[in-house]
């Protein structure tokens, strides 16, 4: 039995009554939840968010503030819009089951460094699968593996100073005297002459569906080909030429990773072929990448260290799969 609140804690039959008017038009964010078990994770995340015993003011359910986090992917927000839009928008209440009182910004945060300090990111994601799975979402096709930047901030004259050494060739280091709030752990790269600063999310997802199996954030300037997410059992692992003679390290995985042609050493026409076919499919390795980017608007963080990024993009994978596996479910 969930402990979040319930519609009628709130008391109120005019907000029932304007909500009716919502559920009349279509609610998208209640067909997404109905898709996920939430009570399924409650066990997880109660480890890193204990309930209040006693006496004193109680915390808010874990589960409340795992679905504010799942929301707050979706529609790309900051915590304090999140405060806002949940005590303004009748939906986002009925989506977290009419919580009697609202979190604030701050007891979000917390709640998101616990899930970060705990890096439970993975267990989360995997019991969400588990989920899909059962509804015979499964990988079955085998996967596809690609990395994509998240942008981070930084300053104009950093800026300026970065992409002057990245056009020079020059590696990009950081001084020991700089300001504390600099964020240390990104760095840029460059790719097809365009220079970003910031992460680099490495993701895997079923080749058949395009569910985000696993993912994994370095700094940007961390190579596509170092970061490994095939497992056994995958089948058939799918790459772009950017992981060209980088073996697996998976058994009994067939590489399908595309040839990359050399100076002195051109592609063969079978090659070529081989290319064309693989890429119908590698292709469809950037759905999640758009979806998260164009849907969500969320290919940029503000927050600092790779810790904390990599539980910004979980929480973005993990509404991705939520959101992709409706389309898929209605099809």
């Amino acid at each position: 039995m969930s402990k979040i609140g319930t519609f009628r804690s709130l008391g109120s039959f005019e907000v029932e009554q304007k909500y009716s008017r919502v559920a009349r038009i279509g609610d998208r964010l209640d067909e997404l939840s109905a898709i996920v078990d939430w009570d399924d994770f409650r066990t997880m995340l109660e480890k890193i968010h204990p309930e209040t015993q006693g006496a004193g003011r109680p915390s808010y359910d874990c589960v409340l503030l795992f679905k504010m986090s799942v929301l707050q992917a979706w529609f790309g927000i900051s915590d304090e819009q999140l405060e806002y839009q949940i005590a303004d928008r009748f939906s986002f209440q009925k989506f977290l089951g009419y919580p009697e009182s609202i979190p604030d910004y701050s007891t979000f945060w917390n709640f998101r460094e616990a899930v970060s300090k705990a890096a439970i990111e993975k267990q989360l994601l995997d019991k969400l699968n588990a989920q899909l799975d059962a509804k015979g979402l499964k990988v079955k096709k085998g996967v596809i593996q690609d990395a994509t930047i998240i942008t981070a901030d930084v300053g104009k004259k950093r800026a300026a100073e970065l992409k002057s050494q990245a056009n020079k060739g020059q590696g990009v280091s950081y001084t020991p005297n700089q300001l504390s709030h600099i964020d240390l752990d990104a760095s840029s790269t460059q790719k097809n002459g365009q220079w970003s600063f910031g992460y680099k999310a490495h993701v895997k997802c079923g080749a058949n569906n395009q569910l985000i199996r696993a993912v994994e954030v370095t700094t940007a300037s961390v190579h596509d080909s170092q970061v490994h997410l095939e497992k056994d059992g995958d089948g058939s692992v799918y790459r772009d030429k950017g992981y060209a003679g980088t073996e697996l390290l998976a058994k009994d995985v067939r590489d399908k990773t595309l040839a990359k042609g050399t100076r002195g050493h051109p592609l063969t026409d079978r090659q070529k072929k081989r290319n064309g076919l693989l890429s119908k499919v590698r292709c469809l390795g950037e759905r999640p990448f758009a979806v998260i980017k164009s849907v969500f608007h969320a290919g940029h963080v503000f927050v600092k260290t790779t810790a904390r990024v990599t539980t910004q993009v979980f929480f973005r994978c993990f509404g991705y799969n939520i959101y992709r596996a409706r389309g898929l479910l209605s099809a």
